[in-house]
């Protein structure tokens, strides 16, 4: 029963979060701009981050309504990063549907991206906390967007890179994808006005349930079913991507003439269906997948422990509950 109830919670939150997000990217009069910008808002999706912010912020004592804005800021933020990275990795497929860039153009891909970035500002302004909250939001997003910045950098450079190690990978990652889970639930704390311990602790319970979602997604971009991730299975091996996958079995192949199998798919766009499918067949074999799976798992884990700063809650249920989705959701 109590798990029916977390279902339907998160149903009736998805759909709130759902009519605000689209609203607030409805506002505008050009309309092929206006289209651009809700191609991807509109294609569905968990809405994870606004959910995590809402739930952080009643289970520290405040209302989740109250930080329904500020969810909905983090959710453009990321929308906006993803026109973007479709465009600098010519995926050309991204929720099912043709990328941005792919269904109008790339300039437009690219202007529907600011205008997406810009919207987020303005929708945050619009959280309901004191001026010194407020001012406290608008740091710490600036910064995570910042970071966003140097990890996406992080990222295109070592795609061109021979070998990248796992510390450097794990920086990238962080930048990349777990900064923003951790903006998102250190927000919520702060606008339900959770202790100092419960916003430091909350962030880095996202921050490590961020880690866990990128290196379970990089086995998802390699194991799992196109049709349920949205993505060519294979693009990140053809793009080159130095996931913790491919950083691990860079290190145990070394010596090993088998090496070339993975070379020949790896960065190569034009590779074969037949080389991709050795080389994952190869990551399979010497254990990187199974090894970037338990490091994920490890990560997941050590999340769930900090919402030991929570009190027993239906929130700090379904919180646990978004590490297990986020570290274990279908192959």
């Amino acid at each position: 029963m109590r798990h029916m109830d977390h279902s339907v919670r998160m149903k009736e939150m998805v759909k709130e979060i759902d009519r605000a997000l689209l609203e607030y990217v409805r506002r505008g009069k050009y309309e092929r701009l206006l289209r651009a910008m809700r191609h991807y808002p509109e294609a569905g999706g968990k809405r994870m981050r606004p959910v995590m912010a809402m739930l952080t912020a009643e289970a520290v004592g405040g209302r989740g309504s109250a930080a329904l804005p500020f969810g909905c800021a983090l959710e453009i933020i990321h929308n906006f990063t993803l026109v973007h990275d479709d465009v600098i990795d010519q995926d050309p497929v991204r929720r099912g549907r043709p990328a941005v860039h792919i269904a109008f153009d790339i300039p437009t891909a690219i202007i529907a991206g600011d205008a997406l970035f810009a919207r987020a500002y303005e929708v945050l302004s619009e959280t309901d906390v004191d001026g010194e909250g407020l001012r406290r939001l608008v740091r710490i997003v600036s910064d995570t967007v910042f970071q966003l910045a140097e990890g996406q950098q992080m990222d295109v450079d070592n795609e061109e890179r021979a070998e990248v190690s796992r510390q450097e990978y794990l920086e990238m990652v962080e930048k990349k994808t777990a900064v923003l889970f951790a903006c998102t639930a250190e927000g919520g704390a702060i606008i339900g006005r959770g202790t100092e311990e419960q916003i430091s602790s909350m962030k880095e319970y996202a921050r490590l349930l961020g880690i866990g979602f990128q290196i379970w997604d990089d086995v998802l971009g390699i194991l799992g079913d196109a049709k349920k991730t949205g993505k060519p299975v294979g693009s990140d091996i053809r793009n080159g991507k130095r996931t913790l996958i491919v950083v691990d079995a860079l290190e145990r192949l070394q010596g090993d003439p088998r090496r070339e199998v993975l070379a020949a798919a790896l960065g190569n766009a034009e590779a074969s269906e037949e080389e991709v499918r050795e080389a994952v067949r190869l990551l399979e074999d010497i254990g990187s997948i199974k090894h970037a799976r338990q490091f994920a798992l490890d990560y997941a884990r050590r999340a769930k422990d900090l919402l030991s700063c929570l009190s027993d809650s239906l929130e700090k249920d379904m919180l646990r509950e978004m590490v297990d989705y986020a570290v274990g959701r279908e192959l």
